[in-house]
């Protein structure tokens, strides 16, 4: 019974402690960034997307990582000489990683299924594939989408952009039969600033960081609903500097405005606030053209996937003193509750 004392009150802990703190850590500097502005509602985002997921993911990565390090050791830690000899293998760490690994890909699973439902039908008729190809080759921009764009015969869906490392955009059979091929050209030059930025990944990871913390909704939905809509925005703006012509686009985005999973990489609005501002923007675009930027906007992953190689191998070089003082503070809150039962 000893072994579990760790792996449960430890995992209790994680969840119902470290990582809301952590929530109201990054809270606090998303709230100073916002109110700074940043210099503007589309800068910063970089630097928002890291913070939203990285408040829950990285402390989850660096423990689960510290728990194996401790475990493929072969040596007990401090804690475990309370209650094993030296020479015996301590479980507590392996057993206590492993659980924080079953709830993360649990929760993982979960809502990689509800994000991705439904995104996927029948082929559709040749005449919409024939046309994409057409409105692909007439705009430049969209050369990268070459390959990359499905047709699917599925009245419910418009437009979105799916795949995590290699994303591929996925047009509605209806909604494209609706859009002209300025609209048509648009909408896909908004995918494709998404498909740059790997955003599907991205917006994956944020709402992954909200589902793992019991808190994650409460303190930072507000912040990265504001993240999601600046997002779009962003990507509009690219569309626009590609060339497309921003009253077709955001005609487009009215067409494809609709309720929509949370998370999803898509050119519609469900939040009336957000689609109206997307509107203003595009009008505002369109009376006055702004000047084409060389570069479009890479994505954040590449730092996000620095820190996390970063959390991994940390244990491993620079100890694991933090989940040490979680082990000691687990067997004795164990024993503080043992003796007032006593």
């Amino acid at each position: 019974m000893s072994e579990l004392v760790f792996p449960l009150l430890g995992v209790a802990f994680v969840f119902l402690v470290l990582l809301p703190m952590c929530a109201a850590g990054v809270k606090l500097l998303l709230v100073l960034l916002e109110r700074n502005g940043m210099a503007g509602p589309l800068r910063g985002l970089g630097l928002r997307f890291v913070l939203l997921s990285a408040s829950s993911i990285l402390p989850l990565v660096w423990l689960f990582s510290a728990g194996m390090h401790q475990a493929e050791s072969g040596r007990s830690v401090l804690a475990c000489l309370f209650t094993h000899d030296a020479r015996t293998l301590c479980l507590e760490s392996a057993l206590f990683a492993l659980a924080l690994g079953a709830i993360a890909v649990a929760r993982c699973h979960a809502l990689a299924g509800r994000l991705f439902r439904g995104s996927t039908g029948d082929g559709a008729p040749g005449a919409l594939e024939a046309r994409l190809d057409r409105v692909l080759a007439l705009y430049p921009a969209l050369a990268p989408l070459r390959r990359r764009v499905v047709a699917i015969d599925d009245p419910t869906f418009c437009i979105g952009t799916r795949g995590w490392l290699r994303p591929h955009v996925v047009v509605g059979s209806d909604f494209g039969s609706k859009l002209t091929d300025d609209m048509l050209a648009s909408a896909l030059g908004h995918e494709a600033a998404h498909v740059r930025a790997l955003d599907p990944l991205c917006y994956f990871a944020v709402e992954l960081a909200l589902a793992l913390n019991p808190f994650g909704r409460v303190l930072l939905d507000g912040h990265a609903r504001r993240w999601y809509a600046a997002r779009e925005m962003q990507c509009d703006r690219e569309a626009v500097d590609g060339g497309c012509p921003p009253v077709a686009l955001a005609d487009a985005i009215l067409r494809a405005a609709r309720p929509q999973e949370r998370g999803a990489a898509a050119l519609g609005a469900p939040d009336l606030a957000v689609l109206r501002l997307r509107i203003q923007l595009l009008l505002a675009l369109a009376e006055q053209r702004p000047e084409r930027r060389g570069h479009p906007r890479g994505s954040s992953l590449p730092v996000a996937a620095a820190l996390l190689l970063l959390a991994v191998l940390s244990p491993h070089q620079l100890g694991t003193g933090a989940l040490d003082a979680l082990h000691r503070g687990a067997e004795h809150a164990a024993a503080y509750l043992i003796r007032l039962q006593a």
